[in-house]
């Protein structure tokens, strides 16, 4: 009661600095002198509410969050927590970044345990009222103190804090995928099918293609069980109230996508070509609505580039026309399309000069609009400089060969890509001889960040 005593001695004596009293100050602050004098003169006191708290500072002239520290007694009144001052005081905490406050505030709510319910609803109040940083404290108070490890809430501040992990370093996006894994499937189904295609696209980023496989297995399977019941709840005029993230029929085309493109990568290009037929046509998809409807023609697009795809990788440049022409209709598609057909050219030893002077400078120029993920651009991006600086050694031209390895590496080391910097780093120390001393010293200066960082 120190503190709570300390905090109405500061409300006193800054009414007196402002010669007022009570009537005058509760004119100025919107508070009536009954309240007030309940407030500081009560027995008990009556405790102060938030919204008073901050009325009080306004009329003060104070800046946001005044006396919060003392405040915390008045969310403890009688030594219990009250969920009608404690829910907004944690609330307006995060809104302030009050750290000390809220740290303060969860070691006596987890006194008890069963409050982590509480803190649970105020992390979902802020995630889905736009401050997803602000919530991440309080879900990892609920994934430290849960203590029913079934528990869907336990579930879903996992996947909070999956998502919001999820960036362009690609360790950083693998230790949050394996942390998240074991609560993936006690999800509720709109959050599982989001979960299961974010694991996926990680697991592609990484190069990861059994996992990928996995993944896209089950998202495929969940996605199309997750259908089946909308058709049949349709038939039986149930209402559905499934709310996903994307229309489902983009986890569903995802699945077999994304199947396809870790078999491709594993170089099992017929089974590969089997999965395009699972995306290549979704018209038939029903309760398309005009979302959906884009959804489908992306897919169409996507089917259409990966059999070229594939065509090219089998060493079939016959293609090379046709693709030139799909690619002009779809400059979406330059940057992961362009570095297949590299990818292709160096396993078959072809050249491709007209298709490189024609759509590279148009890949490396920045595009808002491009609708893949950021770190999937990154990372198609530094395995784009890598295959150039492959192309170009197979094809003797060695100053561009050591300039697209540095980008490649440069880039690749941000990006935590230990593929194509151990890729990288080879080719440079392969052609090391021929450098200039200024690309050997971007290189060991490049080298030596890796070090420091390791």
């Amino acid at each position: 009661m120190q503190t709570t005593m300390t905090l109405r001695s500061e409300i006193e004596k800054g009414i007196a600095d402002l010669g007022m009293n009570f009537s005058s100050f509760g004119e100025l602050s919107g508070i009536n002198r009954g309240i007030f004098s309940a407030i500081l003169n009560g027995n008990p006191p009556k405790p102060i509410s938030l919204n008073q708290m901050e009325a009080i500072t306004r009329a003060f002239g104070y800046p946001e969050g005044w006396m919060f520290d003392l405040y915390i007694e008045e969310c403890f009144y009688d030594g219990k927590p009250n969920r009608r001052r404690v829910e907004p005081f944690l609330i307006r905490c995060a809104e302030l970044h009050r750290m000390d406050c809220i740290q303060e505030v969860l070691s006596r709510l987890l006194e008890d345990l069963k409050h982590v319910s509480m803190i649970f609803d105020i992390a979902e109040t802020l995630f889905l009222s736009g401050h997803v940083q602000e919530s991440l404290v309080f879900y990892e108070c609920v994934v430290e103190n849960e203590k029913y490890h079934h528990s869907e809430r336990l579930a879903i501040s996992h996947y909070r804090l999956f998502r919001a992990s999820i960036g362009e370093d690609n360790e950083q996006n693998l230790r949050a995928a394996l942390r998240f894994e074991p609560f993936c499937g006690k999800l509720p189904d709109h959050h599982r099918l989001d979960g299961l295609l974010q694991l996926t696209n990680i697991y592609f980023n990484l190069g990861r293609w059994k996992e990928v496989e996995f993944y896209a297995d089950e998202l495929r399977i969940f996605a199309n069980h997750i259908y089946q019941d909308q058709i049949q709840n349709k038939k039986t005029k149930i209402k559905d109230y499934l709310q996903t993230d994307r229309h489902l029929v983009v986890y569903y085309g995802q699945g077999y996508l994304q199947k396809g493109n870790a078999l491709e990568h594993q170089g099992k290009y017929d089974a590969a070509m089997e999965y395009i037929e699972g995306y290549s046509d979704l018209s038939w998809f029903e309760n398309l609505d005009d979302v959906g409807k884009v959804e489908v023609e992306k897919f169409k697009d996507w089917a259409t580039a990966n059999r070229l795809n594939l065509a090219l990788l089998k060493g079939d440049f016959s293609v090379l026309e046709e693709y030139s022409s799909f690619l002009e209709k779809h400059p979406h598609e330059l940057l992961p399309s362009v570095l297949t057909i590299l990818e292709s050219a160096n396993k078959n030893n072809f050249k491709i000069e007209e298709i490189l002077t024609k759509f590279l400078p148009m890949i490396t120029e920045d595009n808002d609009d491009n609708y893949y993920s950021s770190s999937f651009v990154a990372n198609r991006q530094a395995n784009l400089y890598y295959q150039l600086a492959l192309y170009n050694f197979r094809n003797k031209k060695k100053k561009n060969t050591i300039e697209f390895t540095l980008q490649a590496l440069d880039l690749s080391i941000k990006l935590n890509n230990r593929i194509v910097s151990m890729n990288s780093i080879a080719l440079f120390e392969e052609m090391r001889s021929e450098a200039q001393v200024e690309q050997i010293k971007s290189y060991e200066n490049l080298i030596r960040t890796v070090y420091l960082n390791a």
